[in-house]
């Protein structure tokens, strides 16, 4: 039990000292087989470090390896997947990030099947908790419901779900970590 405590304490600590990653863009793919069940895909591109993050690079890189590449981020933030699979690589010039993974109900990845007539799904601020931001649609195989309804509506009948979301501007409040992640690989 006192084990379990300290580990609970150091998670806790280890997020309030962390530095601020985002990133500019993340592409969503979920695809049915079978009844609900399924596997899934989540591409981050442009990996970057806030300006304002009190941290530095180097740390910021290191949660990045330590906690996401690593560690138990993001799939703790996903309920009921497994044979998660994780990896980042360069591409366009960019740090990108994906996680693939095996889902027994897309129910439990915030999908809602409405009356046998159509799969929706709520893009709130902050779809999938991790890599900080607010989330804002930008496209997808489905139906957007616009600014005053941000769902996104599929046939009932589809079986692969594909949106993308935009987080942060590549601007220059923002670092790109390709440069660190060249240096390290």
């Amino acid at each position: 039990m006192r084990k379990t405590l300290i580990i609970i304490f150091a998670g806790i600590l280890a997020l309030n000292l962390a530095g601020c990653l985002t990133v500019e863009t993340k592409e969503y793919s979920f695809k049915i087989k079978g009844n609900s069940g399924g596997e899934g895909k989540i591409k981050y591109i442009n990996i970057m470090r806030t300006e304002d993050s009190s941290s530095t690079m180097e740390s910021d890189y290191n949660e990045l390896i330590t906690n996401y590449l690593n560690g138990g981020k993001p799939e703790d933030d996903l309920s009921g997947v497994k044979n998660v699979k994780k990896r980042l690589f360069e591409e366009d010039n960019t740090l990108c990030g994906e996680i693939t993974f095996d889902f027994n109900d897309i129910k439990t990845l915030k999908f809602f099947k409405y009356s046998d007539k159509a799969w929706c799904y709520y893009i709130n601020s902050n779809s999938f908790g991790f890599f900080g931001g607010n989330e804002a649609y930008f496209s997808s195989n489905g139906t957007y419901g616009g600014e005053n309804m941000p769902v996104i509506f599929w046939d009932s009948d589809q079986k692969e779900f594909k949106f993308k979301t935009t987080i942060s501007q590549n601007d220059k409040k923002n670092i790109s970590l390709v440069e660190i992640w060249r240096k390290n690989h």
